[in-house]
């Protein structure tokens, strides 16, 4: 089942500069759910939640839980599993990046999910109403995840290049970005970051001719907005 987790946000994480993030990518990081929410009301005082009458929901939860617990596997009827062989392709498709490795585990995150629609609908098969509720849950993750880590690749040299070309408007040549680091990324650790830059379509280079007639490659932002 799925890892339960809260992680608070103030704002858009710069994933770049955190290494614990960047650690996240190695297969950690997709067993969980990210999701950004923003808070309804302001409550100074934390509200009044122990106001609350919760009998009528605990109650279902208990049966919910019992239920569960002799549920046993668990399958799909055969409209579900149309659907799922229909969405499967897309979900279990990979994408690039450190939002790629947030998100690897697309396809069974949605079947967990719809897993637990149906158990909180009391049904031991899962349907079509309780697969495409995991989709949309699912489809929510994702933008959070986009939006977190957003170009992130998850490369420490190649997302400090990238950060740096985007505020960059004349681009940077290679002795620029040698000096970014202190002079202390060899070349080919340089060349192997701006590669892999250009792989993704995040950055592109040309060749500049210097005062002293000798040519240098400058790269730029794909998208130096974004």
């Amino acid at each position: 089942m799925p890892i339960s987790a809260f992680w608070g946000i103030s704002q858009k994480m710069n994933c770049c500069a955190t290494s614990i993030i960047q650690k996240l990518g190695n297969g950690f990081g997709n067993r969980f759910l990210w999701v950004c929410v923003r808070r309804s009301k302001c409550l100074p005082e934390g509200g009044k939640l122990h106001q609350s009458d919760f009998t009528r929901v605990i109650q279902r939860l208990t049966t919910v839980v019992n239920i569960a617990q002799k549920a046993g596997e668990m399958k799909r009827d055969e409209e579900a599993r149309s659907l799922w062989h229909e969405i499967y392709p897309d979900l279990s498709e990979g994408k690039p990046g450190l939002l790629g490795a947030m998100i690897a585990r697309a396809e069974a995150q949605v079947m967990r999910l719809a897993c637990i629609y149906a158990l909180l609908d009391m049904s031991t098969v899962v349907r079509v109403k309780h697969l495409r509720a995991a989709v949309a849950c699912w489809q929510h993750c994702e933008d959070s995840a986009k939006f977190i880590f957003g170009e992130a690749l998850g490369d420490p040299v190649a997302d400090e290049i990238l950060k740096a070309l985007k505020g960059a408007d004349n681009g940077l040549t290679r002795t620029d970005i040698s000096k970014l680091f202190g002079r202390n990324k060899g070349a080919a650790e340089i060349g192997r970051a701006l590669t892999l830059l250009g792989e993704r379509g995040l950055a592109s280079s040309r060749k500049d001719v210097s005062e002293e007639g000798r040519p240098a490659q400058r790269w730029f932002a794909t998208n130096p907005n974004k």
